[in-house]
C-alpha cells in the first residue's frame, strides 16, 4: 500500500508533467510539428489547454492545416482562447480557415489583445496640466477629447473579417468569412470607422505587401513558427485587388458613407491622407462614394485637358545646335555617324523637380519689407512623382519599343551586383554647378533699413520603388521655367556632363545610350495647394561616334548629347487643384509618347532639328 506522502509526491509530479506537456503542445502546434503534437496528445496533453496569455494549441496552429485537422479530430475548441480563425484570416491560411469554419468556428468571435490605449495620452495630458497656468488649454481639451473617444478598459478586439480586410488582400478569405455570416456593420473600437474605413485606410500596394511578408518571416520564425512552403512561396499578386474587395463588402451591406468618430466618410479619410492612394480614391468614387461629402471636386484639370490628344502636344528639340561635326567636335553627336543606332538604352533618371518660387514686398521707398520662398512639400511631391511614374512608365517603354529601342529601368539594367555598385556609386561630373536652393532678399529704405531674407532648398524626388538616381541635367529658372535650356548657345553646353553620362556611365552599364526624364512642377502660390507642370524634359546621351579613348585619349567630349526634347507651359498647367481630390497624372503618358516619337525620328535620321 502506497503511503499518503508518497502518493502526494507522485500526484504533484504527474501534474507538473502534464502541465509541461501542455506547454510543449502549444510550442509544437505553433511550430506545425504534427508528429510531436500527436505524441503529446496521446501522452495526455490537453488539446484545450490555455496558457497564461490565453494561447491554445489550435489557436497557434493557424499556419498548419495538418495540426489543425488533428486537433479538431481530438475535440479542440475552435472558438477557445485567441481564435485561430482571426490569425488564419490575416495570413492567407485558407485551408485552415475552411477547417475551422466547418468545425463551427464563429466568424464574429473577436481576438482580444491587451493594450493600454489611453495610457500614453493620459501621460501627455498629465504633463500638460502639470504646467499649471502655463498649460495650453487647447492641447488639454484635445487630449481630453481623444481620451473620451477611446474604448474603456485595457484591451482592443479584432474580428477575423477586420484582420482579413486590414492586413491582407485575400479576397477568398474575406468571401469565406462573409459566407459564414461575418458581420460587416462592425465599428472600430478606436476610430469608430466601419469595414470600408478599415479597407481604405490600411490598403497598400501589393508589391509592398509582398515585401512585408518576406521581411516578417524571420520574426515569425524567431517567435517559434515553422514557416510552411505554401506561405514562404505565396504569390499574393493574384489574391485580390482593392476594387474587387470593395465590391464584395458593398454587396454584403457595408456602408460607403458611414461616418467615423471624426465625422468622415471612407472617401474623405482617403483624400486627407498625407500620401493619397489614387487606387483607393478612384475605386471608392467608381463604386458610388459621394465626392460632395468630401467638400472637394473631381473636375478635369488643365493638365489633363492639355494632354488629352497626343498629336496636339507641343514638343520642341532642346539640346545644343553647336557641333554635330564629322570629326566628333562639338557638344552634340552627328547622328549620321552613330551606326548602329542605339538599341539598349538605360533610363538612369526619372524625377520630379521643383526649383522653388519666391516673392518680396517693399523696398527703397518702404519701411517694411518681406521675403518668402516656397516649393512642393516632400510628402506631397512623393505622391506626385509616384503618380506620374505609374501612369507614364509603361507608355515610355512601349514608345521606345515601337521605335526599335529597348528602354531599361534600373531593375533591368542593374543585372549584376557590379553594375548596381557602379551606378549607385557613380560620381557625376559637370562644368556647371547645380543649384540646390532659392533665396529672396529685400532691404527697406532708410539708413537703418531692415533686410528680409528667405531661403528654401530645391526639390528633386524619384519614384518610391524605382531605384532611380537624380542626375543633374540643367538648372531650371527660378519661379518659372524658360522655353529652352540648351538651344540658346554654347554657354548652355556642358562637355563634362555629356562625357560623364554619355560615355562613362554608358560604358559602365554596358548600354548604347542613357536617358534622363524630369518633370518640372511648380506650386504657383505659397498659400494655395495648386500644383502645375511647367516643363517635361527628356534627354538622351551616348558615346561620341567621332572620338574614343583609343583614337583620342585627350578628348574632352567622349560623350555627347544625342537628343533632347522639351514640352513647356508658360503658365504651369495645373494637375492638382487645391480643392481637387487628387492629382491627375494620366496625361503624362501622352506627353512622354510625344517626346519619344520626336526623339526617335531625330535619332534615326528621319527629322532634323529645325525648331
Amino acid at each position: 500500500m502506497i503511503k499518503k506522502p508518497l502518493l502526494l509526491v507522485l500526484l504533484l509530479m504527474s501534474v507538473q508533467v502534464l502541465a509541461q506537456n501542455n506547454d510543449e503542445l502549444i510550442k509544437a502546434s505553433l511550430a506545425g510539428d504534427v508528429g510531436k503534437v500527436k505524441s503529446l496528445v496521446e501522452g495526455g496533453a490537453n488539446v484545450n489547454y490555455a496558457d497564461a496569455n490565453g494561447n491554445t494549441p489550435i489557436g497557434v496552429a493557424y499556419l498548419s492545416p495538418a495540426v489543425t485537422e488533428y486537433l479538431i479530430s481530438k475535440g479542440a475548441d475552435v472558438n477557445g482562447g485567441f481564435p485561430s480563425l482571426v490569425s488564419a484570416s490575416r495570413y492567407y491560411s485558407i485551408d485552415v480557415m475552411k477547417m475551422l469554419l466547418k468545425a463551427g468556428a464563429d466568424p464574429n468571435k473577436p481576438g482580444v489583445i491587451k493594450v493600454d490605449l489611453a495610457g500614453p495620452m493620459k501621460k501627455m495630458l498629465a504633463d500638460e496640466k502639470a504646467k499649471g497656468k502655463k498649460a495650453n488649454k487647447y492641447m488639454v481639451k484635445a487630449f481630453e477629447d481623444q481620451i473620451a473617444k477611446l474604448p474603456p478598459g485595457n484591451s482592443v478586439s479584432y474580428s477575423a473579417l477586420q484582420w482579413a480586410v486590414g492586413m491582407s488582400n485575400c479576397k477568398e478569405c474575406i468571401q469565406l468569412l462573409l459566407d459564414a455570416g461575418a458581420k460587416t456593420d462592425f465599428k472600430n473600437s478606436v476610430t469608430g470607422g466601419n469595414i470600408i474605413h478599415e479597407l481604405a485606410f490600411t490598403w497598400i500596394p501589393v508589391s509592398q505587401r509582398a515585401n512585408n511578408i518576406v521581411t516578417n518571416i524571420p520574426y515569425l520564425e524567431k517567435a517559434g513558427l515553422t514557416i510552411p512552403d505554401w506561405y514562404r512561396n505565396i504569390n499574393i499578386y493574384d489574391k485580390g485587388n482593392f476594387d474587387d474587395i470593395l465590391k464584395l463588402l458593398i454587396s454584403k451591406g457595408a456602408d460607403l458613407e458611414f461616418l467615423d468618430n471624426n465625422q468622415r466618410t471612407p472617401l474623405k479619410n482617403a483624400v486627407l491622407q498625407p500620401k493619397v492612394n489614387a487606387e483607393v480614391v478612384l475605386s471608392l468614387i467608381a463604386n458610388g462614394a459621394s465626392v460632395k461629402a468630401t467638400g472637394m471636386t473631381n473636375e478635369i484639370t488643365e493638365f489633363q485637358k492639355e494632354t488629352e490628344n497626343v498629336d496636339k502636344i507641343k514638343v520642341r528639340f532642346d539640346f545644343p545646335r553647336e557641333g554635330r561635326n564629322a570629326n566628333g567636335a562639338g557638344y552634340s553627336a552627328n547622328m549620321d555617324l552613330v551606326n548602329p543606332k542605339p538599341k539598349r538604352i538605360a533610363l538612369i533618371s526619372f524625377y520630379l523637380y521643383d526649383p522653388g518660387k519666391g516673392k518680396v514686398t517693399g523696398g527703397a521707398n518702404s519701411a517694411k519689407v518681406t521675403a518668402s520662398v516656397w516649393r512642393t512639400p516632400d510628402a506631397i511631391a512623393q505622391t506626385q512623382i509616384d503618380g506620374f511614374y505609374s501612369k507614364g512608365i509603361s507608355a515610355l517603354k512601349a514608345s521606345f519599343k515601337e521605335n526599335g529601342m529597348d528602354l531599361l529601368t534600373p531593375a533591368e539594367f542593374l543585372d549584376t551586383d557590379e553594375k548596381a555598385d557602379f551606378y549607385y556609386d557613380f560620381s557625376q561630373e559637370s562644368a556647371k554647378k547645380e543649384k540646390t536652393s532659392i533665396t529672396r532678399a529685400r532691404t527697406a529704405g532708410g539708413f537703418m533699413g531692415e533686410t528680409a531674407i528667405a531661403t528654401v532648398s530645391t526639390l528633386k524626388i524619384s519614384p518610391s520603388d524605382g531605384g532611380y538616381r537624380q542626375f543633374f541635367i540643367a538648372n531650371e529658372a527660378e519661379d518659372e521655367s524658360i522655353i529652352a535650356n540648351f538651344q540658346g548657345g554654347v554657354f548652355s553646353a556642358n562637355r563634362k556632363l555629356t562625357s560623364s553620362l554619355g560615355y562613362e556611365l554608358c560604358k559602365g552599364l554596358g548600354v548604347d545610350a542613357v536617358v534622363a526624364v524630369y518633370i518640372c512642377t511648380r506650386k504657383p502660390k505659397m498659400n494655395k495647394e495648386d500644383y502645375g507642370v511647367n516643363a517635361v524634359v527628356t534627354m538622351m546621351f551616348g558615346p561620341n561616334p567621332g572620338r574614343s579613348e583609343g583614337t583620342d585619349p585627350e578628348a574632352k567630349n567622349l560623350g555627347q548629347f544625342y537628343c533632347g526634347t522639351r514640352t513647356y507651359y508658360s503658365s504651369p498647367a495645373i494637375f492638382k487643384e487645391a480643392d481637387g481630390i487628387f492629382g491627375q497624372y494620366d496625361g503624362i503618358a501622352n506627353v512622354l509618347k510625344a517626346h519619344v516619337a520626336k526623339m526617335a525620328r531625330y535619332v534615326n535620321g528621319k527629322e532634323k532639328d529645325e525648331d
